[in-house]
């Protein structure tokens, strides 16, 4: 229940405010129940014990997108990617807030330099049918359902709600 593990994070800031793992987790928890403010000041706090951290400003990068906060979003994002050239999935999240900005061609530039190649695919596919498209968005969901379906099952049904293929999503997780 979401009101037990929020009093156990209480709990764990009372006992350790200033640890990372701490932190984040009550980030985590603040952000999954919609608080995103308090998610943001979290991270932030994580990033005062380690400012070196990539995935610190990931995750900050991931709270500002959710806040509406573009720009902070991508700054964010761009120093994890400067502290982390090849960290998995940044390039993507990076990507979708550039979308999400009306910056297309941007988006799929930094959705290719992704490192790992269903993330590349999970991106390029949502990227392209958002430019309308459809035959280069198709092929790379074929090619991630074909190379990685075992593996990326909810990222495949991710694409297709994406695409506006919500019954098709559900139809891959069902599977």
């Amino acid at each position: 229940r979401p009101e037990h593990a929020v009093a156990s994070f209480r709990r764990a800031l009372e006992l350790a405010p200033g640890n990372a793992a701490v932190l984040r987790g009550a980030a985590w928890m603040a952000g999954n129940l919609g608080r995103l403010d308090e998610a943001i000041l979290l991270v932030r706090g994580v990033l005062e014990q380690d400012p070196l951290s990539a995935h610190a400003y990931s995750n900050l990068g991931y709270f500002l997108h959710a806040s509406g906060r573009f720009d902070e979003a991508d700054a964010a994002y761009r120093k994890a990617l400067e502290i982390s050239p090849q960290r998995i999935s940044t390039h993507v999240m990076l990507a979708r807030n550039l979308l999400a900005q009306g910056r297309g061609d941007e988006a799929l530039a930094e959705a290719l330099r992704e490192p790992e190649e269903w993330y590349r695919l999970y991106a390029s596919a949502i990227i392209h049918h958002a430019a309308g498209r459809r035959v280069e968005s198709d092929a790379a969901l074929q090619e991630l359902i074909a190379n990685h379906a075992a593996e990326c099952a909810y990222q495949v049904a991710e694409v297709y709600a994406a695409c506006g293929g919500a019954d098709s999503a559900f139809e891959w997780l069902d599977r």
